[in-house]
């Protein structure tokens, strides 16, 4: 009975383990409700920081564009500057350059727009709230946008003003170049808001890390299975924005290394490389070369086809220099038509020489464009390292003199050397020269007869330019026609042309001469638009000439000008007032039969290299027939250039061409001597008449 009443009146063991059950499920839901609060912390927070990230993220990328674009607006601006200088650039060439300037000012305020839009929210952002401020970015970004839409408000305008206004004020506008040291420090402040915009990402990341680290921590062994269920997808999150960061960094790494249209290295890219190479040099000896390679007419592709044709030229000549060189080559866009390649391992000239041939064929390949053959040639000029230069501006010095011989010859390859020089010098003290020309008057005319193929009698002249050098004397077309780069320089020669030849045919008219049209080449330039009609006018008005008393030739070229409408309106002008008009070197250039139906031409100007391979070339002497044959078909007349012999004479009279010109029958030769041969021909012409009068005595 006591044992029994002992353990009745003993405390149950059970109510002991259910507090301690109950307790230990207090402790487990506390941590679990604690665990709860701390992962659903941890989540929005996360969320936060990577909202931060992404937001800044896009900032950088976005002001990495607007930054490129802001290059692209400066190009451009100046590029309408330049062209503006030019009272004679017709608009169709300015108009879409200034709509492209105010494509791009808009694009920079639509992206600085979004930039503040972006900036508020990161500034609503709790994590940026609970950060330090900081007031440097902030100054900074106003400073930028302020700056950046003062340059804007002055592009506009000079967008908006007349093209006049434009080329009177160019000495304020045009020289400073936008306040080229404004630019710059634009250009800084870009990089420097980059540069903050990473930072401050990287920083939302390492944030968002460290905060995940301590709840990690805090929620031991439980966190795994939260793990497992919350945050793997949020950290597959941040490795995929880590994964973005990267990828906007190679991007705009990219961008700021790769020439947009070609793919190839820009200028920044292939100067590191060529730093690279010569570093390289100086520590294993091992040489390189470098060749500068420059497209021939390429102002005239743009300007007859247009700017697409022009990129499409571009991509090309891209293509041709990619295939043509190693992989471990260096091919690079320097800018506009200008490129260039570093060839590692190359320091012979012969051997760089025959690189640079394979270069000229394989860019000299077909190029189409919207269905037509665009001809394309460059020029490339080349050195080697250490051979030719020991350091970076004389390597790139002394390889642009040996392009620059190229340029003069056209598609061809010039390895530098000491003639190279000398012959850049020659050029260029030419060049300075030729600038002084006009206003010296020291271009002279030669006249070259035109005759009668059957009879030898005298039709006309053509007048043939030519420079009296003070020092040089008498210099002929090629060597320093390819100097004028500048159409001002092409328009004051043509000026002095028509007038001393004007002057001649006064006082040829005065003497009693009978001098026939007098044939002047009239360049583009002055059959686009009035002003070569108008020179051609007051010549006659001023000298008291007749229309008849000029001949013009046109080169079969036009026919790729997109101004043919304009050209085709001054042609017809001059015909209407009884002026022939010469098709000259027929056969070399782009004329279909649309054109030779449409144009109204009076001659056809066979060129001498068809006539100069009659007897000899059976294939030249088969189109020259063609040509005489089409011309009488269309019913003008054929003249034959450069007849040196007297079997080329007889062919071209088998097959109908009647008249001629060439050594055979005169060279070019001054005003004096044209003159003592027009009298000559007088007198032979009145002595048939007295030998009739005493025969019939």
């Amino acid at each position: 009975m006591k044992i029994r009443d002992k353990y009745l009146h003993r405390k149950p063991i059970h109510p002991s383990i259910e507090h301690y059950i109950q307790s230990i499920g207090r402790y487990y839901v506390a941590a679990i409700i604690v665990m709860t609060i701390l992962i659903s912390a941890t989540y929005e927070t996360v969320e936060i920081a990577l909202e931060r990230h992404s937001l800044q993220q896009d900032v950088s990328y976005l002001v990495g564009r607007q930054f490129i674009r802001f290059q692209q607006l400066a190009i451009e601006t100046r590029a309408v500057m330049r062209a503006s200088i030019d009272p004679n650039t017709p608009d169709y060439v300015v108009a879409p350059m200034i709509d492209d300037v105010r494509s791009a000012i808009a694009d920079i305020r639509t992206m600085s727009k979004k930039l503040e839009e972006l900036n508020g929210k990161i500034s609503a952002n709790l994590l940026e709230k609970l950060n330090k401020h900081d007031t440097g970015s902030e100054t900074l970004r106003l400073d930028l946008s302020q700056r950046l839409e003062d340059f804007l408000e002055r592009a506009e305008r000079v967008m908006s003003t007349t093209a006049e206004d434009r080329r009177q004020r160019y000495s304020f506008w045009g020289p400073i170049d936008f306040a080229a040291s404004s630019d710059s420090l634009l250009m800084r402040q870009f990089r420097a808001l980059i540069d903050s915009a990473h930072d401050r990402s990287d920083g939302s990341i390492d944030h968002a890390r460290l905060i995940s680290a301590v709840l990690l921590g805090l929620i031991a062994a439980t966190l795994i299975l939260a793990t497992t269920i919350l945050f793997l997808p949020l950290l597959r999150k941040l490795h995929s924005e880590h994964r973005k960061t990267l990828d906007f960094e190679n991007k705009l790494t990219r961008l700021a290394h790769t020439d947009a249209l070609t793919n190839l290295n820009n200028r920044s890219a292939f100067n590191d490389s060529l730093t690279e190479l010569f570093a390289s040099q100086k520590k294993t000896g091992a040489n390189f070369s470098l060749l500068l390679i420059d497209l021939d007419n390429f102002k005239s592709i743009n300007d007859n086809f247009g700017h697409p044709a022009g990129d499409a030229v571009l991509t090309h000549v891209a293509d041709a220099l990619q295939r043509t060189f190693r992989v471990g080559d260096v091919v690079g866009r320097l800018g506009g038509d200008e490129f260039a390649v570093l060839i590692p391992g190359v320091g012979d000239g012969s051997a760089l020489e025959i690189a640079a041939g394979r270069a000229i064929s394989a860019i000299a390949s077909e190029c189409h464009f919207e269905g037509r053959l665009i001809p394309v040639s460059a020029s490339i000029g080349g050195a080697a390292a250490p051979a030719h230069a020991a350091d970076e501006p004389s390597l790139m010095r002394v390889a642009d003199l040996a392009l620059y011989a190229a340029k003069v010859k056209r598609g061809t390859v010039v390895i530098f050397d000491e003639a190279s020089l000398a012959q850049r010098l020659e050029e260029n003290q030419l060049a300075a020269a030729l600038a002084l020309a006009p206003a010296r008057k020291e271009f002279v005319v030669h006249y070259q007869q035109k005759v009668d193929l059957r009879t030898g009698e005298h039709l006309g002249f053509e007048a043939l330019v030519r420079w009296n050098h003070p020092q040089l004397g008498i210099l002929p077309p090629g060597r320093f026609l390819p100097l004028m780069e500048g159409s001002h320089l092409v328009r004051s020669m043509t000026c002095c042309v028509v007038d001393i030849v004007a002057s001649d045919i006064q006082a040829w008219k005065a003497a009693g001469l009978r001098p026939g049209p007098i044939a002047i080449n009239l360049p583009e330039v002055l059959l686009v638009g009035r002003e070569g009609y108008e020179l051609i006018e007051n010549a006659t008005r001023i000298h008291q000439l007749e229309w008849h008393d000029f001949a013009v030739e046109v080169p079969e070229d036009v026919f790729l000008n997109r101004g043919t409408n304009q050209i085709l309106e001054t042609i017809t002008r001059f015909r209407q007032h009884g002026m022939p008009v010469s098709l000259d070197d027929f056969g070399t250039g782009f004329a279909s039969l649309v054109h030779l139906r449409d144009f109204p031409f009076d001659e056809l100007k066979i060129d001498r290299s068809f006539v100069a391979e009659i007897g000899n070339d059976i294939r030249s002497e088969q189109i020259v027939r063609a040509m005489v044959d089409l011309a009488g078909n269309l019913g003008k007349r054929c003249i034959a250039e450069g007849i040196e012999t007297h079997a080329q004479r007889v062919f071209l009279l088998k097959i109908g061409c009647d008249i001629g010109q060439g050594y055979l029958f005169a060279r070019p030769e001054p005003a004096a001597l044209a003159t003592a041969r027009l009298q000559a021909d007088r007198s032979v012409k009145r002595l048939p008449t007295k030998r009739m009068k005493r025969t019939a005595g």
